[in-house]
């Protein structure tokens, strides 16, 4: 009863207003998309994360990118390098070990917003930066995986890489080295850099921009307007102006949706909730497009094993026993977001069927708490042998309604189970800074991650990606987690060649995941965007962000 009561108090913020009045005619050249949680940083390679990679994409783009049927698109390329097209291949290295050298050739005509034209001298500059451990770039296709880049011509390199990676052909942004490389040479450290990067201290300037669209105003926690880049080579956006129009709370982004001062919105994160969406459907059916699609962000649990309280398997097998992520998940989003069991759903063709999982089960939590030395005290809260109260903090992002209503009922949930959850909502900013890079947390935070084909479980589950100052807090293994078992997994994902090789690996990954568990797998969101039912185009349910194809938008 108590669960019930929760999640139906957690619903009642999803209420839809009805809003009335005359609309003025639709600017068709126009599309204003609704935004929470307002970037502070916007270079497209340092802290990165799925809020900054589904804004800053629309004027950056990466050199390769995943599209909505799971297959790798050259982006700022001419050809996807394969070994089976000889521009990829294994080689020996002087050591006798086995490396890559893989060829990429620029597009014809590609240039920065400011009409220079993009060369292997930005590939050379991004990769001396990507390479500096000084400066910390991203892990999501890291530059480092290559050891050095051969210039061939102005458009041509070669990647020479020193192992053999099954990710070789998936590479992410360059950056303009004529505005960043003077920059890079006078902050040769993170914290200068960035500070002084022109990303952050003038991020209009038009030479930072290679991609369709590049950013042309901005109002800090207001507004971020991209136009076309006028040097663009592929097809000219079918757009004139895309406006990311910020509130602070998806209440309100709902609300500006109903009565047209919006055109589109995202489907949490980064937008309305999946509820208030499923609301506006029910009472708006024709008024809105609603672009569904099975999703693979995984909306987790981390938790901070260096706490002694979390390092006890058992203690972690306990909470995710007492989640009931089913009755979440049915009273929320209908049953329409997939309850996870791991890091992949299970419509994955690399989803371990033969892995342990956790259903809710209250009692055989209790039992697990008992045996690690947890007992009731006085007021059903469990206490240790010395007294003291199993008790944790639960943070996650200020303003996800959904989030805080999860948190809500997860806190009720755990008390069922003896554990003792104060909850702490804080802005984005400081949640993705000092509280989960910096692991100033001390028990729980809730967060997603989502990984694009290409992309390495290794950055949220290798040792080596434990965010600390010697790497410049890179990396999204924030519970600190250490396996040895684990690392050899992820090994074996890293050097896959095939099919069959990536399953292997995967597999194991999920198992030793499942007897672990350093993070706590809730659910997989929904690819979701609601929007005017005259944009066309739309690829929203592709692997990497949509903003990597938003040229092709338009509106009828």
């Amino acid at each position: 009863m108590k669960m019930k009561k929760a999640l139906a108090g957690a619903l009642l913020a999803a209420t839809v207003l009805a809003s009335g009045g005359v609309q003025a005619q639709p600017d068709k050249s126009t599309l204003v998309v609704g935004q929470l949680q307002f970037l502070t940083n916007f270079h497209p390679l340092i802290q990165v994360n799925n809020t900054k990679r589904l804004v800053v994409n629309y004027g950056l783009r990466p050199i390769t990118a995943y599209d909505e049927n799971v297959v790798n698109q050259c982006v700022l390329c001419d050809q996807i390098p394969s070994l089976q097209n000889g521009l990829a291949e294994v080689v020996d290295n002087p050591d006798g070990t086995k490396g890559m050298r893989v060829r990429f050739t620029l597009k014809q005509g590609l240039s920065w917003g400011d009409g220079t034209p993009v060369t292997t001298k930005d590939v050379v500059f991004t990769h001396k930066m990507g390479s500096d451990e000084k400066i910390g770039f991203s892990n999501y296709n890291p530059w480092s995986r290559a050891s050095s880049v051969e210039v061939v011509d102005d458009r041509t390199f070669v990647l020479l890489l020193p192992e053999v990676v099954s990710s070789f052909a998936s590479w992410d942004q360059i950056l303009p080295a004529h505005l960043e490389e003077p920059i890079y040479a006078a902050n040769p450290d993170a914290e200068s850099y960035t500070k002084q990067s022109l990303y952050n201290t003038k991020p209009t300037t038009p030479g930072l921009w290679n991609g369709s669209f590049m950013l042309t105003d901005y109002q800090i926690g207001t507004r971020l307007i991209w136009e076309p880049n006028p040097h663009w080579p592929g097809a000219k956006p079918g757009l004139s102006r895309v406006v990311l129009s910020y509130r602070d709370n998806s209440s309100a982004l709902m609300q500006n949706l109903l009565s047209g001062e919006i055109d589109a919105v995202p489907v949490s994160p980064g937008g309305i909730s999946f509820s208030q969406m499923l609301d506006i459907q029910g009472q708006n059916p024709d008024k809105f497009s609603y672009h569904i699609a099975d999703g693979t962000n995984l909306e987790r649990i981390a938790m901070n094993l260096d706490n002694p309280i979390l390092s006890d398997v058992k203690v972690r097998e306990a909470l995710l026993l007492s989640i009931d992520r089913n009755a979440i998940t049915e009273a929320l989003f209908q049953g329409k977001q997939m309850v996870a069991n791991g890091l992949l759903s299970n419509t994955s063709p690399y989803y371990n069927n033969g892995m342990e999982t956790y259903s809710y089960d209250l009692e055989k939590a209790k039992a697990l708490l008992s045996e690690a030395g947890w007992t009731p005290g006085a007021d059903g809260i469990c206490v240790d042998a010395k007294g003291d109260r199993l008790r944790l903090e639960l943070a996650t992002t200020a303003g996800n309604q959904t989030r805080e209503q999860i948190a809500q009922v997860i806190q009720s949930q755990l008390s069922e189970a003896c554990v003792e959850i104060s909850t702490k909502f804080v802005p984005l900013q400081e949640y993705n800074g000092e509280l989960a890079r910096k692991r100033q947390f001390t028990g729980l935070i809730m967060s997603s991650i989502d990984f694009s084909p290409s992309t390495s479980p290794r950055i949220a589950l290798g040792s080596n990606r434990v965010p600390n100052s010697e790497n410049k807090f890179t990396g999204n293994n924030f519970s600190g987690y250490k396996s040895t078992a684990m690392d050899a997994a992820l090994d074996k994902f890293d050097t896959a060649l095939s099919a069959d090789e990536t399953k292997a690996a995967w597999t194991e990954i999920q198992s030793t995941f499942a007897q672990d568990l350093p993070m706590l797998p809730l659910y997989f969101y929904a690819r979701a965007y609601v929007s005017v039912p005259d944009l066309t185009d739309f690829r929203q349910s592709t692997y990497d962000p949509l903003q990597n194809f938003a040229e092709e938008w338009h509106r009828h």
